[in-house]
């Protein structure tokens, strides 16, 4: 007899129960059932119209792989996220005031694939958000998570700074302000890329 297989409710309690308080805080209710959703990435067009690709950790590799010779801030959020909501708008300002310098920025939602058009959508609207923009997909969060870097624990919000070759030099952990956000960025936009 094979063991039985964790339906989405119990695989939901086995990894929300793994996690310690501070986690839970960082994490929130919406993190799990997210990651646990077969959730095709968003990418965003524009402000005003989105449209859905299909992507994992892989695709967003590729895609920050893609923005190579501009510095590039990866910015891991969801509207259900306290400090996420309040980083945001210095999120796009940098976006704004550094992209003829250089910067590319991808945002990357942990929100429910029901939220999409009722929450994200209109979010990311309302914040003037231009940059492509994905909603998270993965049939394991930690699958997900340890792709992009082994040693984070999910919490959020989470950004990470490549530079003009496509290194991750930068990882900032909890809410950013334009201050801290500017103090992360300038150091590799003042480096012209290298040419091989």
């Amino acid at each position: 007899m094979q063991p039985r297989q964790e339906n989405r409710e119990e695989q939901e309690k086995r990894v929300r129960a793994s996690l310690t308080p501070t986690k839970r805080c960082f994490v929130g209710a919406g993190l799990v059932p997210a990651l646990l959703s077969a959730i095709p990435f968003l990418l965003l067009a524009s402000a005003a119209h989105a449209a859905v690709t299909p992507a994992d950790a892989p695709a967003l590799k590729r895609a920050i792989a893609a923005q190579k010779g501009h510095v590039v801030l990866v910015n891991f959020w969801a509207t259900w996220c306290g400090p996420c909501v309040a980083e945001f708008p210095a999120i796009v300002k940098a976006g704004q005031k550094y992209r003829a310098q250089g910067l590319a920025v991808i945002a990357v939602s942990a929100d429910s694939a029901k939220d999409l058009h009722t929450k994200v959508e209109p979010f990311l609207a309302k914040q003037g958000a231009t940059f492509p923009a994905y909603l998270e997909k993965s049939a394991d969060p930690e699958d997900f998570i340890n792709a992009l870097d082994p040693t984070w624990q999910g919490d959020l919000p989470r950004t990470f700074i490549y530079d003009r070759q496509g290194r991750r030099v930068k990882t900032l952990t909890g809410e950013q302000t334009a201050q801290s956000l500017a103090a992360a960025i300038t150091p590799y936009l003042r480096r012209p890329a290298r040419t091989r």
